[in-house]
């Protein structure tokens, strides 16, 4: 089953306007499990580098969800605290956002 966005965090989400990736890693794993039913060795080969995207796809859902937890514990302390969310809690969940996506994204599917 695909690392899905849990509905707690949908509002985070939508506050960031940045939409949680859609990528199946499990469709990358069975397709490099296809992969070890065909001969050769370069098959095999091609089937492991599907399973390791497979993996980096997953960690790079598992990092979004924790910087979309640490916004979500943000507005609630901010909103615990009696005040409203500012442009720069916003700008701040972004720029997390980008900072541990930038470079994890050549080779991965869309």
């Amino acid at each position: 089953m695909s690392l899905e966005l849990p509905a707690a965090l949908a509002a985070v989400e939508a506050f960031l306007g940045r939409p949680f990736p859609g990528d199946d890693e499990d469709a990358l794993v069975r397709l490099g499990d296809g992969h070890d039913e065909l001969p050769g060795q370069d098959a095999r080969v091609a089937g492991l580098g599907l399973k390791a995207r497979a993996g980096a796809v997953l960690a790079r859902k598992g990092i979004i969800l924790l910087q979309y937890g640490l916004v979500a514990a943000t507005l609630a302390e901010t909103f615990a605290a009696g005040g409203t969310p500012g442009m720069m809690v916003r700008l701040a969940g972004q720029r997390a956002l980008d900072a541990v996506t930038a470079d994890d994204r050549d080779g991965l599917p869309a």
